[in-house]
């Protein structure tokens, strides 16, 4: 289901919550699951090099997932260790898979979160209201990050009307360690 996410843009997996911890409390948020690396257990999303969830990252690593399927009724709650790229080959890997559609996300002159005097998505008029061209969002790249995520759990819910399966799989040094769990 990880990879049918990280590959179909209609799948729900496609759109988990990545959560960070932050001085005031856990943030959420919305991503685009791009690449499920097997068999590391690694996720991979981008980001704004300059949003407040690389400041999270970088001071706390450990990170949580949240998946989920409404047609299969499957819930993943994930957990691992994050690491931010920014310049690096796999940074520079993953800039060179992503559209021109994607890139613009990486052109605005603000950092995200910037308060701002009206609605607008803070790009500058040389790509406003015209069809960007992969030259035109290179600019971005200086803004782009890659995050990948090695899954040390995963918390799988199934949710049926006769009764509901729970399972915990968790690596360490000795490998996997799998149980069912009452729901």
């Amino acid at each position: 289901m990880l990879e049918r996410g990280a590959t179909h843009y209609h799948d729900p997996f496609h759109w988990p919550v990545l959560g960070t911890s932050a001085k005031d409390g856990v943030r959420l948020r919305c991503v685009i699951l791009r690449e499920f690396l097997m068999p590391d257990r690694v996720l991979v999303c981008h980001t704004d090099a300059r949003a407040a969830k690389v400041e999270e990252i970088s001071n706390a690593a450990k990170v949580s997932w949240l998946f989920y399927h409404p047609k299969r009724k499957v819930q993943l709650r994930i957990s691992g260790r994050a690491t931010l790229h920014a310049a690096d080959p796999f940074a520079d890997r993953q800039w060179a898979g992503t559209g021109v559609s994607s890139r613009l996300n990486y052109c605005a002159t603000q950092p995200p979160g910037s308060a701002i005097d009206s609605p607008s998505s803070g790009l500058p008029d040389f790509l406003l209201n015209k069809a960007p061209t992969l030259l035109k969002t290179e600019k971005g790249r200086q803004n782009f990050a890659a995050i990948s995520c090695r899954i040390d759990s995963i918390d799988w819910l199934v949710l049926r009307v006769l009764g509901n399966r729970r399972a915990r799989f968790e690596w360490d040094e000795s490998g996997l360690n799998a149980k069912w769990l009452i729901p």
